[in-house]
């Protein structure tokens, strides 16, 4: 018979062993307890009921705000060089230099011309001479075949000798023409009130129809915008533009113009200009500005407030409530406004969806408390 001090170590060495063994199974039911609850949540958190705000899904048109970088141009510029060519003999204008339309910007040495004139003027002369000679011998022709002196071949003859001599003349004319043109031309003006920005070639240099100059139109600027294919609101003339420049205090409004009704294939973008009115006068060609394009929607598209909408890993949803459960939605964002945004897809009108700052906290499938929507007053707001 074994003592019985024995009888009790094997008993409490078995009690030691049944506890670790029901602690080992408590360990295991709690770790998979917690391995079920969504990430970031503790236990208690998923077991209790978030009080939520709602708002229901409602038919509305939103001005959509597209923030764009852009440049300010100016509405004419052009590069002027010489319509005759020759050797440049005085530049008239320099760089910044203000000019009025019609004013001269540079010379074109005249000498050529001068003389190449005085030739078409001799040789108009002589033309003409011979043309009055030519005539004067075809009437007297004409007379002696009237008396049977002369043949009627001799006369066509010296007729047809006549209108060859006027239609020299006329040749030499044209040439008399084009030669005071061109002279004319060695001097050239600017063809619209401008500021000088380039000046490329200086007195002595042989020119042509290689610019001399480059001429901005002053006062007359233009906003280009390259607008992306894939914007939410298709941007249209008539359109609210909000510029702001690092060197002007507040924010210019242009007005969008002219649209572009092509897609550029290697950007997909498509362009759009609007003329810029710059009481200042601080804004110049070049000038960087960043662009913001306010464009209502065409049509009224299902709205959100913008709380709604939860953004992960690139992708946008929202959560609807139905009898006091929240299910996650995938859905494709348009335009938006401050406090709300247009849904193109993934909601319906009528839907009641979550928002506030409880929705980040949200999982799919959890049960809500939805909170009493506040009394309106003043006619109640969006």
């Amino acid at each position: 018979m074994r003592p019985i001090a024995t009888d009790a170590r094997l008993a409490f060495s078995a009690g030691l062993v049944l506890a670790a063994l029901l602690a080992a199974t408590a360990c295991e039911r709690g770790g998979q307890a917690a391995a079920d609850l969504p990430a970031g949540r503790s236990e208690h958190e998923a077991s209790a009921r978030e009080r939520i705000e709602t708002a229901v899904v409602q038919l509305d048109r939103v001005q959509g705000r597209l923030i764009a970088s852009s440049s300010i141009i100016a509405r004419r510029t052009t590069a002027i060089g010489a319509e005759v060519p020759g050797r440049l003999v005085e530049v008239l204008v320099d760089l910044g230099d203000a000019v009025a339309a019609g004013a001269p910007l540079f010379r074109i040495d005249p000498v050529p011309y001068e003389l190449a004139l005085a030739e078409a003027r001799a040789g108009l002369a002589l033309a003409r001479a011979e043309s009055e000679n030519a005539a004067a011998e075809a009437a007297r022709a004409a007379r002696l075949v009237e008396q049977s002196i002369a043949s009627k071949q001799q006369h066509e003859k010296l007729a047809t000798a006549a209108a060859v001599a006027r239609a020299g003349v006329a040749q030499v004319e044209a040439r008399l023409d084009r030669a005071e043109r061109d002279l004319a031309r060695t001097v050239v003006r600017a063809p619209y009130a401008g500021s000088i920005v380039e000046r490329r070639f200086h007195e002595g240099a042989m020119v042509g129809p290689e610019p001399v100059v480059v001429l901005v139109e002053v006062g007359a600027l233009e906003v280009v915008i390259d607008v992306p294919e894939s914007a939410p609101v298709p941007v249209r003339r008539g359109d609210t533009l909000q510029l702001y420049a690092a060197s002007l205090p507040e924010p210019l409004a242009a007005t969008v113009e002219r649209v572009s009704e092509q897609i550029t294939a290697e950007t997909r973008t498509y362009r759009i200009r609007g003329r810029v009115d710059d009481p200042t006068h601080t804004l110049k060609a070049g000038s960087y500005v960043r662009a913001e394009i306010l464009s209502a929607s065409r049509e009224p598209r299902p709205v959100v407030p913008r709380s709604a909408v939860l953004s992960r890993d690139g992708r946008d949803f929202v959560f609807l409530v139905r009898d006091g459960v929240v299910a996650r939605v995938p859905v494709r964002v348009g335009a938006g406004e401050e406090d709300r945004v247009e849904v193109l897809a993934g909601v319906a009108v009528g839907d009641q969806v979550a928002k506030g700052d409880t929705v980040p906290r949200l999982v799919d499938g959890q049960q809500v408390d939805v909170a009493p929507e506040p009394a309106r007053q003043g006619g109640g707001s969006r």
